[in-house]
C-alpha cells in the first residue's frame, strides 16, 4: 500500500468522511461519491509526488568529494601517502584533509591549483615510491632524500619533464637506475645518491644530454665501469660527487673543461693513472678530492692555477716524488692531506714557511732529501748517511734533522736520480 503524506492523508479522510456520512442519507450515492474520492486521491498523489525525484545540490568545488574525483594531482598525493605510511610520516600536516593541495605538509602548487613542488626530505616516509607520481605532470622540484624509501626508482619519473631538480639520495633504493629518466632534460640537480642497493651499472651515458645539469650526485650508488668523458661536456656543472663507487680507468681529461666546477669528489674508487694536469684548468674550484684510489705519478704542477682551492687530499694513492714548489701560488688552500702516498715535502724554506700555515695537514715529516750529485759520500754523523749509489738508486737513511726552527722526524726514502 502506499504512504500518503501529511495533506494527501488529511484530504482522504476528510473525503471518506463524507462518503460515509452521504450514504447513510443519500444510500445510492455511495458508490459515485467513492470513486470521486479515489479521484481525488490520485490528483493530490500526483500534485505533492512529482515522478522526477528530488534532486540534492553538489558538493562546492572545494569539497574533497570533487576533488578526489577530478584532480589527477590529489589522487598521485594519495597514492604517495598510502604507499609510505603517511600517518607515520614526522610532518603530514592537512595531508588526506580538504583543505586546497598548496596547504599539505610540503605542497606547492600554481595558481591553478596544480602542483609544482614536492619537498618531504627527511620525513619518515616508509615503503616504494608509487608510479602515480608519475602523473604530477607540472611538477618542477621532486625532493623525498634522506627517508625509508625502498623499492625500484618508477620508470614513470620520467614522465615528469618540467622536472628541475630531484632529490631521493639516502634511502634504500634497489633496481637500475631507469633510462626513462633521460627524458628529464630540464634537470640542473640530479641526486641520487647513497642507495647503495641499487644494481651495480655504470654511470648512464644519456647524462650527456643535460645541458642544464649544475649538481650531478651518484655518491654510493654501486656505479662500476669508467667515468664518461661526455661528463666534460656538461658546462654549467657546478658539483659532481662520484665517490664511494667501483669506477675504474683513468681519470677524464676532459673533466678539465668543466670551467664552472666547484666540488670535485671521485674519492674512494678504484681510479688509476696519474692526475690531469687539465685539472689545472678548474680555476673555480674549491674541493678537490682524489683520496683513496691508486693514482699514481707526482703532483702536476699546473695545480698551481687552483687559487680559490681550499681543500685538497690526495691521500691513500701511489702517488710519488716531490711537491711542486709552485703549489705555494696556492693561497687559499686550508686543508691538505696526503698521507699514505710516496710524496715528500721540498726542503726549500719557502715552501716550509708556506706549508707552516696550512690549519690542517696530514704530516710534515715526508722531507724530500736531497741527492749528492756524485758518487757515494759521508754527510756529517746524525744528518745523512748515503750509501750504495748503483744503478741510480740512493737509499737515504735520515736522521733527525733540524730545518731553521723546525724539526722532523727522520725516515727512510728511496730517490731516484
Amino acid at each position: 500500500m502506499k504512504t500518503l503524506r501529511p495533506l494527501q492523508l488529511g484530504a482522504f479522510l476528510f473525503a471518506a468522511l463524507l462518503a460515509s456520512l452521504l450514504a447513510v442519507v443519500l444510500p445510492n450515492s455511495a458508490a459515485p461519491l467513492q470513486a470521486a474520492v479515489e479521484d481525488h486521491s490520485r490528483a493530490a498523489d500526483a500534485v505533492l509526488s512529482p515522478a522526477e525525484p528530488i534532486v540534492r545540490p553538489e558538493p562546492e568545488s572545494g569539497s574533497s568529494h570533487a576533488q578526489v574525483t577530478q584532480s589527477p594531482d590529489r589522487a598521485a598525493l594519495t597514492a604517495l601517502y598510502n604507499a609510505t605510511d603517511g600517518e607515520n610520516w614526522r610532518n603530514n600536516t592537512n595531508w588526506m584533509s580538504d583543505k586546497p593541495l598548496g596547504e599539505w605538509h610540503g605542497v606547492t602548487t600554481d595558481a591553478q591549483g596544480r602542483v609544482t613542488e614536492l619537498v618531504l626530505g627527511l620525513n619518515n616516509l616508509t615503503g616504494p615510491i608509487p608510479p602515480e607520481l608519475g602523473n604530477l605532470t607540472n611538477l618542477r622540484s621532486l625532493s623525498l632524500a634522506f627517508n625509508n624509501l625502498t623499492g625500484p626508482i618508477p620508470p614513470e619519473l620520467g614522465n615528469l619533464t618540467n622536472l628541475t631538480s630531484l632529490w631521493i639520495s639516502g634511502n634504500g633504493l634497489t633496481g637500475p637506475i631507469p633510462p626513462e629518466l633521460g627524458n628529464l632534460t630540464n634537470l640542473t640537480i640530479l641526486n641520487l645518491s647513497y642507495n647503495e642497493d641499487l644494481d651495480a651499472g655504470e654511470i648512464p651515458d644519456w647524462l650527456s644530454g643535460f645541458a642544464n645539469l649544475t649538481g650531478l650526485g651518484l655518491v654510493s650508488t654501486n656505479r662500476i665501469g669508467t667515468i664518461p668523458s661526455s661528463l666534460g661536456t656538461l658546462a654549467n656543472l657546478d658539483s659532481l660527487e662520484l665517490r664511494g663507487n667501483r669506477l675504474t680507468g683513468p681519470i677524464p681529461p676532459e673533466l678539465g673543461n668543466l670551467a664552472n666546477l666547484t666540488r670535485l669528489w671521485l674519492s674512494e674508487n678504484n681510479l688509476t693513472g696519474p692526475i690531469p694536469s687539465e685539472l689545472g684548468n678548474l680555476g673555480n674550484l674549491d674541493f678537490l678530492v682524489l683520496s683513496r684510489n691508486n693514482l699514481t705519478g707526482p703532483i702536476p704542477a699546473e695545480l698551481r692555477n687552483l687559487s680559490g682551492l681550499w681543500r685538497l687530499d690526495l691521500s691513500d694513492n701511489n702517488l710519488a716524488g716531490p711537491m711542486p714548489s709552485s703549489l705555494t701560488e696556492m693561497k687559499s688552500l686550508t686543508v691538505f692531506h696526503f698521507g699514505n702516498t710516496g710524496l715528500c715535502i721540498p726542503a726549500d724554506a719557502a715552501f716550509q714557511t708556506w706549508l707552516d700555515v696550512r690549519p690542517e695537514v696530514d704530516t710534515r715529516d715526508a722531507v724530500c732529501a736531497a741527492l749528492p750529485s756524485t758518487g757515494d759520500v759521508a754527510v756529517s754523523p746524525g744528518l745523512v748517511l748515503a750509501l750504495g749509489v748503483a744503478g741510480g738508486s740512493l737509499l737515504i737513511l735520515s736522521g733527525a734533522v733540524a730545518l731553521g726552527a723546525r724539526r722532523f722526524r727522520g725516515a727512510a726514502h728511496v730517490a731516484r736520480r
